[in-house]
C-alpha cells in the first residue's frame, strides 16, 4: 500500500510514497480536509454538501460533491482507494503515523498517561512533540467558511497544549525558563487569561511579585478596553494570593485553580417566550406527562414537525412553564440545524458554552470532544437542570449532549423525527401538527383583536384556510394585518387565494421568519434523490399520492421513490396520513413549484408530467376493465406503450380496482384538469379522460365536475390530433355523459360535421355518442335518437360490439320517450341478447329500467314496478348508488300513480338524499318539488 504523509497543521501538504501532490484549491481541497478532519471515520454525503455549499446551494449538489470526490481520487492515483465510498458517504482510510493531526492527538493521549502516573518530564516531552507537528496556522493555504470553522478548532487546541505544557513545566520548577516564552505569547493572545496566569505564577515564582502584579493590570486593562470584561474568578484569586504574598497556586497544590468544577453557577438561559403564544393545549400536557414520568431518571423529550409549525414557540413557552422545577438552573441551546441564517452548531462548541454556563473556567474547558463530555456529565450529576436544545439536525448532534445522571430533563426540537434517540435513547416524541381551527383562530385574534376578527369573521376563517393552518404564515399575516389596520381583511383573503406565488403576499425581510428561507433549509438539507422527489412533487395536481406515482414522475424503481419519500417525511416535508398514501402541505407545494419552475428545465417538466399521467392513464384503464368486467375488447384508439420509467399500481381483481378508483377520485379529477403545454402530452390526459368514462356513467362519482372552456381544443390543436380535438370536447368530453351542463353539449356540436367528414369511424363514434347524451341531459329526445342511431352505425363499422350495445340501449331509451314503445322493447331485448355474458346482468338492470318506463307509460303501473323492483335490487347490491336512486324515482312515479302516495314520497325523499351526496343538486330540489305537489 503507498505510504501517505499528510499535514494539516500549516499548510495543507500531501505526499504519496514522497512525492508531493498538488491538490486543486477550491472544492477539491476543502473536501480533502473535510474528510482528513474525520480521517477514518464515515462523512455523509449531506454533510459535506452542507460543509463546502453552506446556504449557497448550487443545481444537484451531490453530483458535484461526486464529481470533486473523483478528481481527489485521481490526483490520489496509486493511493485512490484510500477515499473510500460507504453507502451515500465518505471516509478516508490513514495511519496515525501518516497525518499530523492523528500523531499530534496520539501524543497528547501518551503525556496524558504520562502524567497520571507521576512521570511529568515524560509527559513534557509528549507536549512538545505533539506542539511539534504545527508548522504554522491550520490549513494556512486554503479559505472558506468551513475551513476557517476547522482552522479556529485546531489553533484553540495548540494553545490549550501549550497551556498544559507551560502549566506543567512551572510544576517541575522551571520557571525562569518559560517567563520570555509566555511574554510571548501573552503580546499576541492578550485576553487570554490563562496564559497571563501562568506569567504571573512564573513571575512570582521566580521572586519578581511587582512584574506579576503588573501583567495582571495590564490584563485587567486589556480586558476592559477590548471586551469590556474584567478578569475571571480563578485570575483574581491568584492576584490576591500574591499581594499577599503567598505561595502561587497550582495545578499540584490548589484545587480550588485547578479543579474545573469548584465553582458552580446557576445558569439562566432561556430566551424570552413570545407573549402572543396560543394553544398548543394537548402537546403541553404530553409534556407534562413526560416530566412527571422521568422523576428520578434523565428524561429525554422531543417535539417534532415541520418548519413553521411552532416547535421552538411550544419548547420555550413551557420550559418558562416548569423552570421553578430546576433549581439548578436551565440551559438553552440553538442548534442551528435547520437554519438560514448560519451552519450547524458542532457539539464541542455546544459543550464549552454549558460547561462556562455551569461554572467551569472558559481556561479549564478541556480540549477534546471526549473529554468534554466527560466533564459535562460530572459537571451535572447531582444536579437538577433543565436542557433545551431546539433545532437539532439529527440524533448525532445530540447524543453527546445528552445528561446521564437522574435529575435532568433534556427537550428537543427538530424536523427531523429523530427516531434514532426514541429507538436508543428511550426519548418521548411530541409531533406537532398544524393549529386546529380554534388555535388558529386565537392566534390571528391575539394579532388583530377581537374586535376586528368578529366584524369580518369569514374573511378570518378564508385566511386561516388560506395559510394551511400553519402558526409561521399565520404569524406573518396577521402581523402585517395589524400593522394595517385600515386594510380589509377580505381584500387580504383575495389576495393570498387569488395569487399565484403565495410567497410574495407572506414575504418577510426577516430570512429566520420568511417561509421560504425557512423551508429552504429542510430542502437544501435533502440528498439528491430526496430533493428531486420534492419538487417533482410539485407537478402533481392531486392532494395526495404513492410510491408507484412518485416512481413514475421520477422515471426511478419503486425502491428508490420509497426511500426518498420516506427522507421527505423525516423532515416533515410530507406526511404519510394514510398506509401507502403521501401529502404535503400547501404551503410546502407552492414552494415545490417554486423549485420545479427555477431548477428544472421544459424538456424535463414535460417528460415527468407525461410519465405521471400515463401512470394514471394506463393503471385506469387495468381497473376499468375489471370493474367492467371485461378483459378484451376492442379499444377506440389505441393507447400504445407507457414511456419508459411508468410503474402502474398492482391491480388484481375487481375490489382492488374499485378501492384503487374510489382512493384515486380527487387526483384523477386534478390530472385531467391539467392542460400541459406539449401536444403529446395533452393528448394522454384527454385519453385518461375516455378511459374513466366507464366509472363516471357507472359509479357516478362526478361531483365537483370540470366546467366547459375553450383550453381542451386549443391543446388537442397543439397536439395535432384529429380524433383528440373531436373528444375532447373543451376540459372534458367524457364529462359530457354524467353532466348538466348544456355548454358541454353545444362546444362539441360545432366538430360533429368535421367527424362526419373524417374517415376514423372511432372519432365519429365518440362523438356521436358524446352527443346523444347531451341532446339527453337537455330532454331533446328526438335529436338525442338520431345521433344514437348514427353513432350505432360508426361502432358497428368501428367494430366495438360493446359500445354499440351502449347506443342500442340509447336508442330504445330515446324512442320509449318519444312514444315509439314497439321500438323501444324491441332495442331491449337486443341489449340482453346482444350483451357479453358477464354484461348481461348488468344489461337486464339497465333495460328493467328501459321497460318499466314503457310499461308505466301504457298505464301498467303494477308491472313497471316490477321492473322497477328488479333492476332496484341489482343495483343496490352492486352498490350502484345514483343508478338505484334514479330507479327509486321512475319507481316512485308508478307508485303515485297506483295512489300509493305515501310510499312514493319516501322513495323520493331517498332518492333526493343520494342526490344532493353527489352533488346533484338541481336534480335533488326537482324531486323534492315533486315530492311536494303530491296530493295529500
Amino acid at each position: 500500500m503507498p505510504h501517505l504523509d499528510v499535514r494539516l497543521l500549516g499548510p495543507l501538504e500531501l505526499r504519496v510514497d514522497g512525492t508531493p501532490v498538488a491538490i486543486p484549491r477550491g472544492n477539491t481541497a476543502t473536501v480533502l480536509a473535510i474528510l482528513l478532519d474525520e480521517a477514518n471515520s464515515v462523512v455523509p454525503l449531506e454533510n459535506i454538501v452542507r460543509a463546502v455549499y453552506g446556504l449557497d446551494i448550487p443545481q444537484d449538489p451531490e453530483t458535484q460533491v461526486q464529481n470533486t470526490i473523483g478528481v481527489l481520487r485521481r490526483k490520489l492515483d496509486a493511493a485512490r482507494d484510500r477515499v473510500e465510498t460507504v453507502g451515500r458517504a465518505y471516509r478516508f482510510r490513514i495511519d496515525a503515523a501518516e497525518l499530523d493531526t492523528l500523531r499530534c492527538k496520539a501524543n497528547e493521549d501518551r503525556a496524558r498517561s504520562l502524567r497520571a502516573e507521576g512521570r511529568f518530564d515524560e509527559a513534557v516531552a509528549a507536549l512538545r512533540e505533539a506542539l511539534g507537528e504545527w508548522r504554522g496556522p491550520a490549513l494556512a493555504n486554503l479559505s472558506g467558511t468551513t475551513i476557517d470553522a476547522i482552522r479556529r478548532r485546531y489553533d484553540e487546541h495548540r494553545l490549550a497544549l501549550l497551556e498544559r505544557r507551560i502549566d506543567l513545566d512551572l510544576e517541575l520548577g522551571r520557571a525562569a525558563e518559560v517567563v520570555d516564552e509566555l511574554r510571548q505569547i501573552v503580546a499576541v493572545h492578550g485576553t487570554r487569561q490563562r496564559f497571563t496566569a501562568l506569567l504571573m505564577r512564573a513571575l512570582h515564582t521566580g521572586g519578581r511579585t511587582a512584574e506579576a502584579l503588573e501583567a495582571y493590570a495590564a490584563l485587567s486593562e486589556r480586558l476592559a478596553d477590548e471586551l469590556g470584561a474584567d478578569p475571571d474568578q480563578a485570575l483574581r484569586d491568584l492576584h490576591t494570593a500574591i499581594l499577599r504574598d503567598g505561595p502561587p497556586s497550582t495545578a499540584l497544590d490548589a484545587p480550588s485553580a485547578s479543579d474545573p468544577l469548584s465553582r458552580r453557577r446557576v445558569p439562566a438561559m432561556l430566551p424570552r417566550a413570545n407573549t402572543r403564544f396560543t394553544g398548543r393545549t394537548g402537546p403541553t400536557r404530553l409534556l407534562d406527562g413526560f416530566l412527571e414520568a422521568g422523576a428520578g431518571t434523565a428524561g429525554l423529550a422531543v417535539v417534532t414537525g415541520m418548519g413553521g409549525v411552532g416547535k421552538t414557540a411550544l419548547a420555550v413557552s413551557w420550559a418558562h412553564r416548569v423552570a421553578h422545577r430546576f433549581p439548578d438552573g436551565q440551559l438553552y441551546f440553538n442548534l442551528r440545524g435547520f437554519d438560514p441564517l448560519a451552519p450547524g452548531t458542532d457539539a464541542a462548541t455546544v459543550l464549552g458554552e454549558a460547561l462556562v454556563a455551569l461554572g467551569v473556567e472558559a481556561h479549564q474547558v478541556p480540549a477534546g470532544l471526549d473529554e468534554r463530555i466527560g466533564l459535562y456529565r460530572t459537571a451535572l450529576a447531582g444536579r437538577s437542570v433543565l436542557l433545551v436544545l431546539d433545532n437539532a439536525r439529527d440524533a448525532a448532534q445530540v447524543r453527546p449532549l445528552l445528561p446521564v445522571a437522574p435529575g435532568s430533563f433534556t427537550l428537543v426540537t427538530s424536523r427531523d423525527r429523530l427516531a434514532g434517540l426514541d429507538v436508543t435513547e428511550g426519548a418521548d416524541i411530541v409531533p406537532l401538527d398544524l393549529l386546529s381551527d380554534a388555535d388558529a383562530w386565537a392566534l390571528l385574534v391575539r394579532r388583530i383583536g377581537m374586535d376586528r376578527a368578529l366584524a369580518e369573521e369569514r374573511p378570518v376563517l378564508r385566511i386561516i384556510a388560506a395559510c394551511g393552518h400553519l402558526p409561521l404564515a399565520l404569524t406573518l399575516i396577521g402581523a402585517w394585518a395589524a400593522a394595517n389596520p385600515h386594510f380589509s381583511l377580505a381584500s387580504l383573503a383575495d389576495r393570498l387565494e387569488s395569487t399565484t406565488n403565495v410567497f410574495r403576499v407572506l414575504s418577510s425581510t426577516d430570512l429566520a421568519s420568511d417561509p421560504r428561507s425557512v423551508f429552504a433549509c429542510s430542502y437544501q438539507a435533502l440528498g439528491s434523490r430526496a430533493a428531486r422527489a420534492f419538487r417533482l412533487f410539485g407537478l402533481h395536481p392531486g392532494p395526495d399520492l404513492t410510491v408507484p406515482a412518485m416512481a413514475s414522475l421520477m422515471g426511478l424503481p419503486p425502491a428508490d421513490a420509497e426511500a426518498a419519500l420516506h427522507e421527505l417525511a423525516e423532515v416533515h416535508l410530507v406526511d404519510q396520513h394514510r398506509e401507502g398514501r403521501y401529502t404535503m402541505h400547501d404551503l410546502l407545494r407552492a414552494y415545490a413549484q417554486d423549485r420545479v419552475g427555477e431548477e428544472v428545465d421544459d424538456e424535463q417538466r414535460a417528460a415527468a408530467t407525461r410519465r405521471l399521467i400515463e401512470h394514471y392513464l394506463f393503471t385506469a384503464r387495468v381497473a376499468e376493465e375489471f370493474v367492467s368486467e371485461r378483459r378484451e375488447r376492442r379499444e377506440l384508439f389505441d393507447l400504445g406503450e407507457p414511456a419508459p420509467g411508468v410503474l402502474l399500481e398492482p391491480i388484481k381483481d375487481a375490489d382492488a380496482a374499485t378501492a384503487w378508483l374510489d382512493a384515486e377520485d380527487a387526483v384523477l379529477r386534478g390530472v385531467i384538469e391539467l392542460e400541459p403545454e406539449r401536444g403529446d402530452v395533452y393528448a394522454r390526459v384527454w385519453q385518461l379522460r375516455w378511459a374513466l368514462t366507464e366509472s363516471m356513467v357507472y359509479r357516478f362519482s362526478s361531483r365537483g365536475r370540470p366546467g366547459a372552456g375553450s383550453a381542451g381544443l386549443a391543446a388537442t390543436d397543439r397536439a395535432g390530433d384529429a380524433l383528440g380535438r373531436l373528444v375532447s370536447g373543451g376540459p372534458s368530453g367524457p364529462m359530457l355523459l354524467v353532466s348538466t351542463e348544456s355548454s358541454l353539449h353545444e362546444q362539441l356540436a360545432g366538430v360533429f360535421e368535421e367527424a362526419a367528414r373524417g374517415h376514423s369511424p372511432g372519432a365519429k363514434a365518440l362523438v356521436s355518442y358524446t352527443l346523444t347524451v347531451g341532446a339527453g341531459v337537455e330532454e331533446c329526445d328526438a335529436e338525442a335518437l338520431g345521433y344514437a342511431r348514427q353513432g350505432y352505425q360508426y361502432f358497428v363499422e368501428h367494430g366495438n360490439p360493446f359500445w354499440a350495445n351502449r347506443l342500442q340501449y340509447a336508442i330504445g331509451w330515446h324512442s320509449a320517450r318519444l312514444g315509439r314503445f314497439d321500438e323501444a322493447r324491441r332495442c331491449f331485448e337486443h341489449v340482453v341478447r346482444d350483451a357479453v355474458p358477464e354484461r348481461r346482468e348488468l344489461a337486464k338492470a339497465n333495460t328493467g329500467i328501459g321497460f318499466g318506463y314503457v310499461a308505466h307509460a301504457e298505464g301498467r303501473y303494477s308491472e313497471a314496478i316490477g321492473h322497477f323492483t328488479e333492476a332496484l335490487a341489482w343495483y343496490e347490491a352492486n352498490e350502484l348508488e345514483v343508478s338505484a336512486a334514479f330507479t327509486r324515482e321512475n319507481l316512485g312515479d308508478s307508485l303515485a300513480a297506483l295512489g300509493e302516495s305515501m310510499t312514493a314520497r319516501s322513495e323520493w325523499a331517498a332518492v333526493a338524499a343520494v342526490y344532493e351526496a353527489f352533488g346533484l343538486d338541481t336534480e335533488a330540489a326537482r324531486i323534492r318539488a315533486k315530492a311536494a305537489a303530491l296530493p295529500v
